[in-house]
């Protein structure tokens, strides 16, 4: 009881009391109650108007909630509507693409990621591994960059050239480790041969002695959205074999897409 009461106590002195409030806030609107108002919002979480004023401010400027002019009224913004629709594809994507994951877990016995991109970084939405593989670490729930894993350029090969810039420019080209590719011309050369093979390679790029296989996920419209990769030590992926071992997962991937709606080759 006692351990339970100082977890209890670390978790409360963990939060974050002002971001606390602004989910509070945001928790106000509901179906019913569309559009509210400052004073509304104070009476209803009993906080003083200056410090609703100052969280829908704060909302208001990440696009979180928007003020309609005319009346003063608050109501919920765009912004959370893109968040939403993210959750919705990615539970989706993920429900779809799993019994894929756990056929390329038993075919390949290594760790199996699905991952989407998200604000130019790769999302990792669900990781898979045999049982005896302990020792790798799940990355379900983290980002990295793109231009140094194989989920990374898998999307990236597919992406508008402008869209590949966009993303160089704004997180730069890290480097991880003597195999990173750190010019975008070499990037670009790379991602071409990634579309001509079907199949984007993580030459332990991202870290050293880790090596991973990745391919694209598309929807109905034809677009990739998503791409799932085999990763696992260097001496278990042998540089020289990867395009052989490639040729299963692809079909995986091809099926995952199908699965999603797409009627391509």
């Amino acid at each position: 009881m006692h351990e339970q009461k100082k977890f209890v106590d670390s978790v409360e002195t963990t939060k974050v009391k002002s971001l606390q409030k602004a989910i509070q806030v945001l928790k106000c609107f509901t179906s019913s109650h569309p559009e509210l108002r400052v004073t509304e919002i104070s009476r209803m979480l009993a906080l003083n108007k200056s410090t609703v004023y100052n969280i829908l401010a704060t909302l208001e400027a990440e696009g979180l909630v928007e003020q309609d002019r005319e009346s003063g009224k608050y109501r919920l913004g765009l912004e959370l509507l893109r968040l939403a629709n993210i959750v919705r594809e990615g539970l989706g994507l993920r429900k779809v693409a799993l019994p894929a994951m756990e056929k390329a877990k038993e075919l390949f016995q290594e760790t199996v990621h699905l991952a989407i991109e998200q604000d130019g970084y790769v999302v990792y939405l669900e990781s898979v591994q045999p049982l005896d593989r302990s020792v790798a670490r799940l990355a379900t729930g983290k980002r990295a960059y793109m231009h140094c894993t194989g989920v990374g350029k898998a999307i990236l090969a597919y992406l508008p050239d402008e869209r590949v810039d966009e993303i160089l420019a704004r997180h730069g080209m890290a480097r991880y480790t003597p195999n990173t590719i750190t010019s975008p011309e070499a990037l670009k050369a790379e991602l071409a041969a990634t579309r001509r093979r079907g199949y984007a390679i993580d030459n332990m790029e991202h870290e050293w002695g880790i090596r991973c296989i990745a391919v694209p996920i598309r929807d109905e419209t034809g677009r990739v959205v998503a791409s799932i990769s085999v990763s696992g030590p260097s001496e278990r992926l042998p540089l020289e074999e990867l395009g052989e071992m490639a040729q299963p997962l692809i079909a995986l991937g091809l099926d995952v897409s199908r699965r999603l709606g797409w009627s391509g080759y």
